[in-house]
């Protein structure tokens, strides 16, 4: 049986704020949560097999995931970076006990090796040079990266059927990886310690070079 849409995931927000990412987040179908939750979970449950404890969170948006991993039980220390200075200020309110940054993911702000674990969620296939983000990423990585993208030909198909039937629109997806090309990109800057899939997405943790 499907659960409810769970309510921790409907954020309060000011009336005059809006995103498509937020919008995603909140859609309140009960199915819909219940993808969302699968994939959240395995990002959680990737995240601490790693036993970081200082985050960068590389497009962040509004903070939603880090929401997601506190209530998960996450502890450790959270920065976010966003290009959208509303996204920005809306994870401040939020969220004030993290640390929340405007910049581009493509020239980041931090010293090498800042933080245990680099995290981008569902980002990269938004990028013009997803090659570029990766670099930099790696650079503000002492030992992890965890990144996620939406599942290929899968995700595209259903796309197209919701632009179609009018019931969603086009995310704008610059990049369509399959799971072989994903992992063959992954596998390029560091040991692909695992892959997992959950429904529409596709996660990869990365160890990086000592």
């Amino acid at each position: 049986m499907l659960r409810q849409s769970n309510p921790q995931m409907i954020l309060e927000k000011p009336l005059e704020y809006r995103s498509a990412n937020l919008s995603k987040w909140e859609y309140p179908g009960a199915l819909y949560q219940r993808h969302l939750e699968l994939y959240l979970d395995a990002m959680f449950a990737l995240l601490q097999k790693t036993g970081a404890r200082s985050i960068l969170d590389a497009g962040c948006g509004e903070g939603v995931v880090y929401r997601a991993m506190r209530k998960r039980g996450f502890v450790g220390e959270w920065t976010g970076i966003d290009v959208s200075v509303d996204a920005i200020d809306y994870a401040k309110q939020q969220n004030p006990e993290a640390t929340w940054l405007v910049g581009s993911i493509l020239d980041m702000p931090f010293p090498s090796k800042n933080f245990d674990l680099v995290f981008s969620s569902q980002v990269f296939e938004h990028l013009p040079a997803p090659e570029k983000a990766l670099r930099e990423l790696v650079r503000c990585a002492r030992q992890w990266l965890l990144i996620s993208v939406p599942y290929e030909p899968l995700f595209r198909w259903l796309t197209w059927l919701s632009v179609r039937f009018r019931l969603g629109g086009d995310p704008g997806h610059v990049n369509h990886w399959r799971p072989r090309e994903f992992r063959r990109l992954l596998s390029q800057v560091g040991e692909l310690h695992e892959w997992r899939r959950t429904t529409v997405y596709q996660i990869g943790l990365v160890g990086l070079p000592r």
